[in-house]
């Protein structure tokens, strides 16, 4: 069950994951995946603020609008992606 709405709960998750990681000292072992996961939360938060911002895509018109947020939904996921790596490699091959 959703709480906020699909792309900002996993934004939230991003950055739950990374002070988590803060907490359990476990981020000093992987940082840069880290720092790529921190990004891909904050994508994926604004990439859920655009069905809410209805006014602003009035304007542009519904396809430019959509096509916006399907461009920082990718983004986010690639970041996700590039962090889950990094990390993998610094916690696991490199260490």
């Amino acid at each position: 069950m959703p709480i906020f709405g699909g792309l900002v709960d996993l934004g939230i998750a991003f950055l739950l994951a990374a002070v988590f990681a803060e907490y359990l000292k476990f981020r000093n072992v992987a940082k840069k995946g880290f720092n790529w996961l921190i990004l891909a939360g904050v994508f994926f938060l604004f990439a859920g603020t655009f069905p809410v911002a209805t006014t602003l895509g009035g304007y542009l018109g519904t396809s430019v609008w959509n096509g916006l947020a399907q461009l920082f939904e990718v983004l986010g996921w690639l970041f996700a992606l590039l962090g889950t790596l990094f990390i993998v490699y610094e916690a696991f091959i490199e260490k």
